[in-house]
C-alpha cells in the first residue's frame, strides 16, 4: 500500500473501520488491491455517492472471489469469522460498485 495516496484517502477513511492512519502497515486487504488495480486499468471507480444496494446473491460471490484470496481472511478477518461483523473497506467499496453495477464480478477476477 502506498501511504497517502488517493486511494488510501477515499477508499481507506470513508469505508474502512479497521483502518489506522499513521500506522506503518505494508499490508493491503485485496479489496484494496483489487481496487487499485481497477483503477491503473482505466476504470472509472468514483468514490463520491455510490449507493450499490446489499444483494445476498452478489455478497456470497464476492465473498468467493475477493475475501477467500485475501491474505487477511483466514486469521486477521472478523468478518470471515462472524457475518455480523463489518467487513473491510475494500469489500464494503466493491459490493457497492457492484450495487451500483459500476463493475462486474468478472472485473473483480
Amino acid at each position: 500500500m502506498t501511504h497517502n495516496s488517493p486511494l488510501e484517502q477515499t477508499l481507506c477513511l470513508k469505508f474502512c473501520s479497521y483502518y489506522k492512519p499513521g500506522k506503518n502497515e505494508a499490508l493491503a486487504c485485496r479489496g484494496y488491491l483489487v481496487a487499485e488495480r481497477l483503477s491503473g486499468e482505466g476504470k472509472n471507480l468514483v468514490l463520491e455517492n455510490i449507493s450499490g444496494d446489499s444483494n445476498p446473491v452478489l455478497r456470497d460471490r464476492l465473498i468467493n472471489v475477493l475475501c477467500l484470496a485475501c491474505d487477511f481472511h483466514e486469521q486477521d478477518c472478523d468478518f470471515m469469522q462472524d457475518r455480523a461483523a463489518r467487513p473491510c473497506g475494500g469489500f464494503v467499496l466493491l459490493e457497492k460498485l457492484l450495487g451500483s453495477g459500476v463493475i462486474t464480478i468478472e472485473d473483480i477476477h
